[in-house]
């Protein structure tokens, strides 16, 4: 068995994949918001997860990764379905419908508050303690916060009504996502990446159905154009099957903040993206709010 020190760090493997991840979800919210324009929000996070469980279910298949370990689906069903529901069904119900009020660039930055909120909870719940640098980070991760959802305005009654709804359901979807993070690592202790990267989609693709089904009829399917199909498959295969699996692979061997902090990549990346092909704005509140994101978040994490 390696020692916990040589366990958790970061090799040349580790960052190669975490940087594809990167890119991945960075390239995400720019499908994210071409398949908006044709599929509802809740709808368009089901089909994704409709058809990622049945493909990674077949890899894991494969793979043989389900051997490795002996499932107990009956005495793990709660921890999984908290996993399914942070990690999947309420994470992309936020998210989607953050998108359909605020920009790619803006959701990309506020997601980005992901590691922030694992330090906070972490904090609580594992009782692990924030240093001076790390509530320097939060403060300074918040105030980004602030100007990137207020666009400098300070009057809070004149912030634009939208914007604030987008970046607040964001927000939600960060904390969520945060949660499955620091949880998912107590499950992959038992179970392979694959095998639990399965679980949580099927029973978040599960969970997500009765919410679909109140927001629209699946006859939507026969209206999407190819444009469509394809952001669906890039956010199924690329984002989901690929990023989820390697994600849960390298919380299974490394420390969670060391895998948190190739998150502050994505808005970087995002905001190349979203100005060229979807033509928005790079505003100075952006900017400026999106650097002090990145700065909080970098102080947390090397704490």
């Amino acid at each position: 068995m390696k020692n916990d020190k040589s366990h958790s760090q970061l090799d040349k493997t580790s960052i190669i994949t975490l940087s594809a991840v990167a890119i991945a979800w960075a390239g995400s919210f720019i499908f994210i918001k071409v398949g908006l324009s044709e599929i509802p929000p809740i709808t368009l996070a089901f089909m994704r997860f409709a058809i990622a469980f049945p493909v990674i279910g077949v890899l894991t298949l494969l793979t043989g990764a389900n051997k490795s370990t002996q499932l107990q689906l009956k005495k793990d069903f709660i921890p999984f379905s908290i996993l399914a529901l942070t990690g999947v069904t309420i994470l992309y119900i936020f998210q989607f419908y953050s998108l359909k009020f605020t920009t790619a660039l803006t959701g990309s930055i506020l997601i980005n508050t992901t590691v922030i909120f694992m330090a906070i909870l972490s904090a609580i719940f594992l009782k692990e303690k924030l240093s001076a640098r790390k509530m320097a980070g939060i403060t300074i991760a918040f105030f980004g916060l602030f100007i990137v959802i207020s666009n400098f305005t300070f009057d809070v009654s004149a912030i634009n009504a939208q914007e604030l709804l987008g970046g607040v359901l964001m927000i939600v979807a960060a904390i969520s996502w945060a949660v499955y993070s620091i949880y998912s690592k107590k499950m992959l202790q038992l179970y392979s990446p694959m095998v639990t990267t399965t679980i949580v989609f099927g029973l978040g693709a599960l969970y997500l159905l009765p919410f679909t089904l109140l927001e629209s009829s699946l006859s939507v399917i026969t209206e999407i154009t190819w444009l469509g199909w394809a952001s669906l498959l890039y956010l199924s295969l690329i984002c989901s099957v690929f990023a989820y699996v390697a994600w849960n692979r390298a919380l299974s061997r490394l420390e969670t903040i060391k895998v948190g902090m190739f998150i502050y990549f994505i808005p970087v990346i995002t905001s190349v993206l979203s100005y060229f092909l979807l033509g928005e704005e790079i505003t100075l509140a952006t900017t400026i709010g999106g650097v002090l994101v990145l700065i909080g978040v970098y102080l947390t994490e090397t704490a």
